[in-house]
């Protein structure tokens, strides 16, 4: 560009420094927002844990529930256990002792509490959640994006590895007739998984879903 430039307008002349000075600034300018751009999308190594994107808690990304997603799958398996108390939006209260049609668990929920959107539960004056609070944020900490991908893999879904993950691992949207937990999985797109809890090796997730199992504390406390 400068070579044309000076056979152009004649170098050392007023209009050829004016123009020199003009195209190192765009190139400049161009440089810039180019880096700019690629930081934006690169996140630190020391970025905050707590800091999640959109488009991650709005995903459904390797089997987890969607934010603010109300469907049958994300109904916490908790709900209405055996033993907890009941209050549906009319004021009646009960106790919950028999098995539901939805099938959560031998004698675990009660169909009229899960078919009353407006419906309360509590075990030992703790309230239950309806749906997994927890689940939208799965895999999303650091600034994760939506995506299981091999740069960021995803914890398996999986109730047999939970501990294996430990704090790491929350359930996934809950397996039922109409969420089987295909992962529908692409090479070199994903969803992958963590193929170990100590290791960064990934491998294609095999179930996208976690199978509808209760499992209870000392004081009988589900979780």
């Amino acid at each position: 560009m400068a070579i044309s430039l000076k056979y152009h307008v004649g170098e050392g002349t007023k209009k050829y420094r004016k123009n020199f000075v003009l195209f190192t600034l765009i190139v400049l300018i161009i440089v810039q927002y180019y880096q700019l751009w690629f930081a934006f999308l690169t996140v630190p190594v020391d970025f905050p844990s707590t800091a999640r994107r959109w488009d991650c808690l709005e995903s459904s990304k390797g089997g987890k529930v969607a934010w603010e997603n109300k469907e049958t799958h994300s109904i916490n398996p908790c709900f209405c256990h055996a033993n907890a108390t009941c209050t549906l939006s009319g004021g009646q209260e009960f106790n919950v002792t028999t098995p539901g049609k939805a099938g959560y668990n031998a004698s675990a929920t009660s169909d009229l509490c899960i078919e009353d959107p407006a419906a309360t539960c509590t075990f030992k004056n703790k309230e239950i959640l309806r749906f997994l609070e927890e689940s939208p944020q799965r895999d999303c900490n650091s600034a994760r994006g939506g995506r299981c991908s091999p740069g960021q893999p995803c914890t398996p879904c999986e109730w047999s590895r939970k501990e294996e993950f430990g704090e790491r691992w929350s359930r996934c949207s809950i397996c039922n007739s109409n969420n089987v937990g295909k992962c529908n999985f692409v090479p070199g797109v994903g969803p992958y998984c963590y193929k170990s809890a100590t290791s960064r090796e990934v491998v294609p997730c095999t179930k996208c879903c976690t199978d509808k199992v209760l499992e209870f504390d000392d004081d009988g406390i589900c979780f």
